[in-house]
């Protein structure tokens, strides 16, 4: 093709090597001019960074990312993951390790979309690549639209390798972006869709170090005898640390400069500060992990912003969108648009549909920076609306775990938000399961809002829970600060939450101080006229005599019990004040009345249509069976009420009740029920981790 003198179509290319592809518009003619002579750059662009050092784990990405460079297709490759994780690293011990496969160059920029200086423009990243090729400004045509198609052509057909750092959007890369041949990788802490759907990118997103990588990470820096003498104490700061790379590598070189330090010194300077960005950012090292973090906040949105904060004062890192919703009062789909967002941008990680999770670091820098984001006023709404769906919640689950238990009034906002969750046990079972490391963060929260309703009325929804849980420790503590909520400012609520405590002190052996709570709560309750409360209060003493031994005295208050919870024509209680007399004639050797006894609990549980008391009334049936020699019949009672507590998720009692059975089963010489119950058995080796169960809970409509 002729060229055509004096033309001024932007369709000309100038300056090009002959035979190279060029990228052009999809209009006009294609005119081309024979190239001019330019200066080449006698030697091939060598721009990498030096001095990575070797990298520690890694070695799967590594692998990954050789399948994506090295096989047939668009050889491109996007690193991208959380503040600090390693991703510039990774890039450049990939590269470093293959330069020899890449003879026609490596080109490299920062482009500095998260680093707290002028991000650098594609063009003034192209326009130095270009000059490493010997094209000067001179070179280029005025329409800067035409450089990224110049560097894909003078690139195609070679074996260049280019790594784009530090990229914040797609706009930042699209120019820079080698000609066929050539192979791209890319970095970002956000993720860049744009990467994988324009030129089918292998996509990676970068985990923390596992415990083993953070040891030898710091092992490499400060001496691997060194770690290998305080093992423990190296694994302690990896797990503080949930083996964030930069966190650990700065503490490496506070290690290696700090001589006189041990590791234990380290994790206990962790430990003991109430952030651990205060500990890494004293550093003295010139890096400051917080201001790292904050460069990922500035692409957000206001909305966005105040989604992520309000998301940080929720009482543990994991969370599910729907209590989120609440928390809000936003639709699930405006909550979920920007949980992605913040997910996208490495701020938070989606651990399972619907459920999100914080880096420690991540939630202590937002701790720390809470007050510049939320003014005083608003902190303290949310914090006390947290505590309210939290509450309702809990109040929910507890519902739906025993639907005949007495209910406390509830204010208006907390209504609504009940009003919203229906819950199957399964799912109440779940909540407070991932609720209970949060339970002594709530508490702490409303003793320092001056919320002792808060206090009180929580203890009491949690308390049923963490008694079938058997966790004695948490509920003994949670029902101390019930206590003195209650006395400090909650006087409605003293007489309930000395009664809980009582059976909380008994469990742990307490029981003289538990019989004072007791006789306290009974006295309180008497004194208001509460008759539930007070043959609640029984049935905890008949408890407590069956603990001590005191036979006749557990008959005795177990029907006051059921005396009293006749006249107030609670049918539930009457029941229980039945067991707990059953119990006691049971265990005085008198089968048959405590059989009798029995039957009359389950009679009327099942008349109500009470789950977990009909579970209770057939193990006593059970057990009164087996002591008086029936094998059959306790067998037949302790196989229905196995069913009744496996449908209700109470795994515990489902383990005691299946020793029976072996006990019992292989005293009959029933070897294929004896197998049937060590099968079950095997199976609830693991308590089951209910917390993957999805919550049913409304949410306000879009």
């Amino acid at each position: 093709m002729e060229p055509i003198s004096g033309s001024s179509s932007h369709n000309v290319a100038e300056g090009l090597s002959a035979h190279q592809v060029v990228q052009v518009g999809s209009s006009g003619a294609i005119y081309v001019e024979q190239p001019r002579t330019v200066a080449r750059a006698p030697e091939p662009p060598h721009m990498l960074p030096g001095s990575i050092g070797r990298i520690v784990g890694r070695h799967h990405l590594l692998g990954e990312m050789d399948e994506a460079l090295t096989g047939p297709g668009s050889r491109c490759c996007m690193l991208w993951g959380l503040a600090g994780s390693g991703k510039t690293t990774l890039a450049l011990a990939w590269a470093s390790s293959r330069i020899a496969d890449y003879p026609d160059g490596q080109f490299f920029v920062d482009m500095c979309a998260y680093s707290g200086t002028p991000r650098i423009e594609a063009r003034d990243a192209l326009r130095s690549f270009l000059a490493s090729l010997g094209i000067n400004r001179s070179d280029l045509p005025d329409n800067e639209a035409e450089w990224g198609g110049i560097f894909r052509a003078v690139t195609a057909g070679r074996r260049c390798l280019v790594i784009v750092d530090n990229v914040g959007s797609y706009e930042q890369v699209r120019d820079l972006v080698p000609g066929l041949g050539s192979v791209l990788v890319v970095t970002s802490r956000r993720a860049v869709p744009e990467m994988s759907v324009r030129h089918d990118a292998r996509v990676l997103k970068l985990p923390l170090l596992t415990l083993d990588e953070g040891v030898e990470l710091i092992a490499e820096r400060v001496g691997f005898v060194r770690v290998e003498r305080e093992e423990t104490a190296a694994k302690r700061i990896v797990q503080l640390l949930e083996g964030h790379p930069l966190a650990l590598a700065i503490v490496s070189a506070k290690l290696a400069i700090q001589t006189s330090w041990t590791i234990s010194d380290a994790a206990r300077g962790i430990e003991e500060e109430t952030s651990p960005l205060r500990f890494l950012d004293d550093a003295g090292l010139g890096i400051e992990v917080g201001r790292v973090i904050s460069w990922s906040l500035d692409d957000l949105d206001d909305a966005t912003t105040n989604v992520l904060y309000v998301a940080s004062m929720l009482p543990s890192n994991e969370f599910s969108v729907a209590v989120l919703c609440l928390v809000l009062d936003q639709s699930r789909r405006a909550c979920d648009r920007r949980l992605q967002a913040l997910c996208l941008a490495s701020l938070v990680d989606e651990i399972s549909p619907g459920r999100y999770r914080f880096h420690d670091i991540m939630k202590a820098y937002l701790a720390e920076t809470l007050p510049q984001a939320l003014e005083h006023a608003e902190r303290e709404r949310t914090a006390r609306r947290i505590r309210t769906v939290y509450l309702a919640m809990s109040y929910a689950a507890d519902r739906a775990i025993d639907p005949h238990r007495s209910s406390l009034a509830v204010d208006r906002e907390l209504l609504a938000v009940i009003g919203s969750a229906s819950l199957t046990v399964a799912e109440a079972l779940s909540w407070f399961e991932s609720i209970t490391p949060a339970m002594t963060h709530l508490i702490r929260d409303a003793w320092a809002g001056d919320d002792v309703a808060f206090i009180t009325r929580f203890a009491r929804a949690v308390n049923t829970f963490l008694y079938w849980r058997q966790d004695i420790t948490r509920t003994l503590t949670i029902q101390r600060e019930a206590v003195a909520a209650a006395v400090a400012g909650d006087p409605a609520m003293e007489a309930l939450s000395r009664r809980a405590l009582g059976r909380a002190l008994a469990d742990v052996g307490q029981l003289e101080s538990a019989k004072e709570q007791l006789l306290a709560s009974m006295a309180l309750d008497e004194a208001a006229g509460d008759d539930s409360g007070r043959a609640s209060a029984q049935h905890a003493m008949a408890e407590l005599a069956l603990r001590s031994g005191d036979h006749r005295d557990a008959l005795r208050w177990g029907l006051r019990a059921a005396r009293e919870s006749r006249g107030s024509d609670n049918v539930v209680r009457e029941a229980r004040g039945l067991y707990d007399a059953a119990r006691a004639l049971n265990a005085a050797g008198h089968h048959s009345w405590a059989s009798a006894l029995g039957l009359r609990s389950l009679a009327m549980c099942e008349e109500r249509g009470s789950d977990f008391g009909r579970a209770l009334a057939l193990r006593l049936l059970g057990a009164t069976a087996l002591a008086s020699g029936d094998l059959d019949a306790g067998c037949t009672w302790l196989e229905r009420a196995w069913r009744i507590e496996e449908t209700l998720g109470n795994f515990r009692s489902v383990r005691t009740i299946l020793g029976q059975l072996d006990d019992a089963y292989g005293r009959n010489g029933n070897a294929s029920a004896v197998a049937e119950v060590r099968r079950a058995l095997a199976r609830l080796e693991h308590y089951p981790d209910l917390t993957q169960s999805t919550l049913v809970v409304g949410t306000p409509a879009p």
